[in-house]
């Protein structure tokens, strides 16, 4: 069992350092964000042109590959950090159940109490879920693109008179 702090030194430090990682979380994930757009904002632009459609087909199935492992690599750290949260409710539960000599009025100030002891963890979770739901849109956003690959073709054979 992960030790609760006793002093409020070690809160405030636990506290920091939690702060910089998930700080870091979010500095990673805008990145990643700004990223994603650039790229499907550039992919959109190739489709305007007729002559760079063979590239964005090449391009368009190489970076939805990319996505789509990315998202489920997201999905498996999430489960990762659902099943570290679910122990770590389990032990604070136990120990403020049991062990402890702090007392709760109810089983609702128990639970607030866990809560607050994991946000660093229900933090990352939130943060990674959030993450997760933007690589779906991506995803689905760069399916749209290849559906309008097929009816850019047929609007150029159309006004060729094809």
């Amino acid at each position: 069992m992960e030790k609760i702090p006793d002093t409020i030194e070690e809160i405030i430090k636990a506290e920091e350092k939690n702060q910089d990682q998930s700080s870091d979380l979010e500095d990673r994930f805008a990145k990643e964000r700004l990223e994603w757009t650039k790229k499907i904002e550039e992919m959109s632009k190739k489709l305007r042109n007729l002559q760079e459609l063979n590239d964005l087909l090449t391009e368009i199935h190489t970076e939805r590959q990319r996505a789509v492992e990315y998202y489920h690599y997201l999905e498996f750290i999430i489960s990762k950090i659902t099943m570290k949260y679910r122990k770590q409710w389990a032990e604070r539960y136990n120990y403020y159940s049991y062990e402890s000599q702090k007392r709760f009025p109810n089983e609702k100030t128990k639970e607030i109490q866990i809560l607050t002891d994991l946000s660093d963890i229900v933090l990352k979770r939130e943060l990674l879920e959030t993450h997760r739901k933007f690589m779906d849109s991506s995803i689905k956003t760069v399916d749209n693109i290849t559906y309008g690959i097929n009816h850019k073709i047929k609007i150029e054979e159309l006004s060729k008179g094809k």
